[in-house]
């Protein structure tokens, strides 16, 4: 049955070809007041250059017959089309913008025109959806913006059956061909994916990396981990593989898991050492400026520096942890024990998000934390900062989304690591609930709570 998708200004600016993520045998329709709200955008620079392309496209057709009833015929063969107000339907609702009663108007009035015909309002905001079926309009998210749930998502590990003489054999020439994985056809391979085999007719068990039809054995131990940290688990073991690799073999690195798996930790550990090694020139860290209780950065006194400070408390928590390390004591005793001397000779800087456009990220190491909280949008501006020398990690949860335009399906975190899966250069790994190193009692709390 055809369909009649009626596209809201978020749906739209979602990329520059949104009109053509529909199927070829239906319409789509935007309201001139999206129209109009495309014209004037003064949003993000980043939807703002799609909202120019956009007002490109749409003026490669002729205008009138996109105003007509019969439409425009896009190349993937759907029908476009620019529909007036339907000024003469009320809209018995009170509490909404002037632009939405106007696109509520256009759906009404098509299902008016044609009951037969599905009308299906398309926005993101779920606020917006729940007034319209208020209405009776149907109302869908952008289904091509979303990522499978959670569960679902990319993780980064897998495990497989091999047989004991296999894992005998990789333990011996450090790497296995994937062909003496057993049904091995059935796994999806994905690069740098780690791998935890299992033997089908012993106790034993290995892990390794994906590297190209063959698994490799892991380069790092706890031999090689900085400040004498001991991986607590399997998660542990994968993360720092990711990290410690240097800038040119993995510059992207994505850890996505719970609050006390250790990311942040493993993270600055590695930075730190890094920094020791003169391997980087500093360290660059960054939050989103999202709290649970979202407060906004304007509610907090002094410059910009001081404003997101407060958000960067898991970071400073993770730093103080290392400095006041026996080995870190024995190696810097000037340092004082909450890091300012980090800070204040620069080798440490806050990096707000907003003011990353225009910068060069050169011979950094640049940890982004809680990036569920950013806007898929806004990640191409903080990656394409990368410069030679420079390794970027991305940390966060996406179960855990604080900003209300964002859910765990649609954020910054599940967007990159969706996108940049099998990517040679990206390195990422998810680590499992169970393998939190907090107290019992956050353990305990987080899974009854």
């Amino acid at each position: 049955m055809k369909k009649t998708f009626v596209l809201r200004l978020n749906s739209l600016l979602s990329s520059v070809d949104s009109t053509l993520r529909f199927g070829s045998d239906n319409e789509i329709v935007i309201p001139m007041a999206v129209i109009d709200q495309l014209q004037n955008y003064q949003g993000k620079p980043e939807k703002k250059k799609i909202a120019s392309k956009i007002l490109e496209y749409l003026e490669t057709f002729d205008i009138k017959l996109m105003r007509s009833p019969q439409g425009v015929q896009q190349k993937n063969g759907s029908t476009l089309r620019i529909v007036q107000n339907y000024h003469a339907i009320e809209v018995k609702m009170n509490d909404i913008s002037e632009a939405d009663k106007r696109i509520f108007q256009v759906c009404l009035g098509l299902m008016q025109e044609n009951p037969q015909q599905k009308v299906i309002l398309v926005s993101k905001n779920p606020v917006t959806r729940i007034k319209a079926r208020t209405l009776g309009i149907t109302a869908e998210d952008f289904k091509d913006d979303l990522f499978p749930l959670s569960k679902d998502q990319y993780s980064g590990r897998a495990e497989v059956n091999v047989f004991k003489s296999d894992i005998d054999a990789f333990y011996n020439d450090k790497s296995l061909p994937i062909t003496r994985v057993i049904e091995s056809e059935k796994i999806q391979w994905t690069h740098n994916m780690f791998v935890i085999m299992r033997s089908v007719d012993s106790n034993q068990s290995a892990l390794a990396r994906y590297d190209g039809n063959k698994l490799v054995s892991l380069r790092f131990n706890t031999e090689n981990y900085p400040y004498k940290f001991t991986a607590k688990n399997v998660g542990q073991k994968m993360l720092m593989e990711c990290l410690m690799q240097d800038s040119k073999t993995a510059p992207l690195v994505i850890a996505k898991g719970s609050a006390g798996t250790g990311k942040t930790y493993c993270s600055l550990a590695v930075a730190l050492k890094g920094i020791d090694d003169e391997v980087y020139k500093k360290i660059l860290v960054a939050t989103p400026s999202e709290t649970v209780g979202n407060e906004r950065l304007g509610f907090l006194p002094g410059d910009i520096i001081s404003k997101v400070s407060p958000y960067l408390g898991g970071i400073k928590d993770n730093l103080a942890i290392l400095l006041n390390s026996n080995e870190k004591k024995s190696n810097h005793g000037e340092m004082t024990e909450n890091g300012e001397y980090y800070f204040e000779k620069g080798l440490i800087e806050i990096q707000p998000i907003g003011f990353l456009r225009g910068r060069t990220i050169v011979n950094s190491i640049f940890i982004i934390d809680e990036t569920q909280n950013i806007d898929p949008g806004d990640i191409k501006s903080i990656v394409t900062r990368a410069a030679e020398g420079s390794k970027f990690i991305f940390l966060g949860d996406p179960t855990q989304v604080d900003n209300p335009k964002l859910n765990e399906r649609y954020n910054g975190l599940v967007y990159l690591s969706e996108k940049m899966k099998g990517n040679p250069l990206c390195w990422q790994i998810t680590l499992e609930s169970d393998e939190s190193v907090r107290s019992e009692l956050s353990t305990i709390a987080s899974r009854i709570l």
